[in-house]
């Protein structure tokens, strides 16, 4: 469940957790989702979804890296 949503844009550095390692995220608008606990859900057309921690959502946040195009951001 969906507890808020917001459209975010990554605009430099944004890693994921895949298998094992970290991957860059595409620099594009991405949707992201709040979900339970401190995680974050974030899903693109034609691009794998993934999760983040809120604590890596805050961090991209403060370094502008991932920045909020839509939404209020707490």
């Amino acid at each position: 469940m969906s507890l808020g949503m917001w459209k975010v844009q990554v605009k430099g550095i944004v890693s994921r957790w895949v298998e094992g390692g970290r991957y860059p995220v595409t620099e594009a608008e991405w949707k992201m989702e709040k979900l339970e606990g401190d995680k974050f859900r974030f899903t693109r057309f034609g691009e794998d979804t993934f999760e983040l921690a809120g604590r890596e959502v805050r961090t991209y946040v403060y370094a502008k890296t991932l920045v909020i195009v839509e939404g209020e951001w707490p």
